[in-house]
């Protein structure tokens, strides 16, 4: 009998061992600055002493709030050694939860290699090392295990994860849907309802706040027409198709493995050849399944209905946003664990299009935490900023993103409100802008055009060198040429294409996408 890489205590460890060296170091990041520093002025309860008006969209993720932010609440700023640790065991629990599912229509080894490379596929490496949305990884992962124990017939057990995992995240409905038409596909209709009664619920519980409290969720556009709608989801698929297997994802696997470091390129290496001499006792045949394959189709198109609510997200496999790739990743590591034969081409495959861009990913993420600290550091222990007055406007310019090669990756300083959060008791003045791509100058004010917040020009100016650690006092009039200054930002590949017949097909589909091209 052929051996395989079954959940045997040497898996375990070989997967522990790799998931502490990929997710340690990786810190936090984007919105986790802002929610820490609010966490501070309230406590983890804090939603339930909040009306139904105050809790904003997080009434449709209360369980996803309260499996992953008390961390927040109790480690802080100080140790955030311990949110590694929580991704080190949420992901380890969900590759187990993605194997058991796997298993049920591929042969062990296969099951464990498309679980590995669901979760850590590069598209979405957000989802990896970005602790607000492990969720996107943890959630999906408890409905396919669900799954799992539904075509078990163990009904009881599955009900309340299939539950928790239908209402904890305004991203589910697909993963519910979808994996219930696997059923469908199978003839098992009961099983069907069953899988689909949890996503109708949480669906008339959204359209309910919705109808009631408007204001809650402004994901929802509120002008959204038939055209528009229809136009987005085209924007949905291309964008799938092209961050998937176009120019973006090969972009992204030459600079992912750019930023390896040698340590990750002697791991990777020695992973390399380990698999180079066992391949052939790996990857058995087996037969594929159709509806299987149907069904993660179908968990894709509904992620096109979702999103294309919203006409916001479009698929990139760059910047924080490229979590909404999670649900195309699905498919296509189980393409890859059905359909690679048993040779020495397919490692190499592997080697080049997941194992380094992965590895390189998880150095990238390290080296921008460290500077981030650094950062951070500074602006606390710096004295000129603590002199600078409370109705003066303080600007900020560098690190708005991290660089992959030429690419803006992971955002900083891009957001308002974690420009507020990281500067609020470092300085006394609450007007703190950053340069980014999106600020326009209009009758006396600072704009960010992308979020409609405004800074006003009228008193003293600062200019803080968030590289340099520099302070300096500027001038109204020296404003625009600052400006000017600031190095352009590379999110997408198509801004090269500035002022061209691409541009105006991107924009005729999707306006919103115009932003690219400031």
């Amino acid at each position: 009998m052929k051996k395989n890489l079954d959940f045997h205590p040497y898996t375990v460890s070989f997967i522990a061992l790799t998931l502490i060296y990929i997710l340690s170091g990786t810190g936090i990041h984007g919105d986790d600055y802002r929610v820490i520093i609010d966490m501070n002025a309230n406590n983890v309860w804090s939603p339930y002493s909040l009306g139904v008006d105050k809790l904003n969209s997080m009434i449709f993720n209360l369980p996803t709030y309260y499996g992953f932010w008390w961390a927040y609440y109790i480690f802080g700023l100080e140790y955030q050694f311990a949110y590694d640790i929580v991704k080190i065991v949420s992901h380890g629990l969900a590759i187990y939860m993605v194997y058991k599912f796997a298993k049920d229509y591929l042969p062990n080894d296969r099951a464990l290699l498309a679980s590995i490379v669901f979760i850590f596929y590069p598209l979405h490496d957000s989802t990896t090392y970005w602790y607000m949305t492990l969720p996107y990884i943890f959630v999906p992962a408890i409905l396919l295990y669900a799954h799992h124990l539904v075509r078990r017939n163990a009904i009881w057990p599955a009900s309340p994860l299939l539950f928790i995992g239908s209402i904890a995240l305004y991203a589910s409905p697909p993963y519910v849907f979808g994996l219930a038409s696997i059923f469908a596909f199978e003839k098992k209709f009961k099983k069907a309802i069953i899988f689909i009664i949890p996503g109708i619920f949480y669906l008339a519980f959204y359209f309910f706040i919705k109808l009631n409290y408007p204001d809650v969720d402004g994901r929802m556009d509120s002008n959204l027409t038939i055209a528009v709608y229809l136009k987005t989801i085209i924007i949905q698929f291309i964008s799938f198709i092209e961050a998937s297997i176009g120019p973006s994802y090969w972009l992204k696997v030459i600079f992912s493995v750019n930023s390896m470091s040698l340590l990750s390129i002697i791991v990777t290496t020695v992973l390399a050849s380990f698999f180079l001499t066992k391949v052939r006792i790996f990857f058995q045949k087996h037969t594929p399944s159709k509806p299987l394959f149907y069904g993660l189709v179908c968990i894709i198109i509904f992620s096109f209905a979702l999103y294309s609510l919203t006409g916001r997200y479009s698929h990139s496999p760059f910047n924080l946003g490229n979590r909404t790739t999670v649900y195309g990743s699905l498919l296509i590591a189980f393409l890859l664990a059905t359909f690679l034969p048993a040779n020495k081409k397919s490692v190499i495959f592997l080697l080049i299009i997941f194992l380094m861009p992965s590895f390189g990913l998880s150095d990238h993420w390290k080296s921008w935490n460290v500077h981030q600290k650094i950062i951070i550091k500074n602006i606390k222990n710096n004295q000129e900023l603590k002199k600078i007055e409370f109705d003066s406007t303080l600007i900020v310019i560098r690190n708005i993103y991290s660089k992959l090669g030429p690419f803006a990756h992971i955002e900083f300083f891009s957001m308002p409100w974690n420009v507020n959060a990281i500067f609020q008791d470092n300085v006394k003045t609450k007007n703190v802008v950053a340069l980014t791509p999106n600020v326009v100058i209009k009758d006396g004010y600072i704009i960010n055009s992308k979020f409609g917040s405004k800074y006003s020009l009228k008193g003293k100016l600062y200019v803080y060198d968030s590289e340099r650690d520099q302070v300096r006092d500027i001038s109204f009039k020296d404003v625009p040429e600052l400006i000017k200054q600031q190095p352009g930002v590379l999110r997408h590949w198509v801004q090269l294409f500035k002022d061209t017949w691409i541009q105006d097909i991107l924009i005729l589909l999707s306006p919103r996408l115009s932003y690219l091209f400031v």
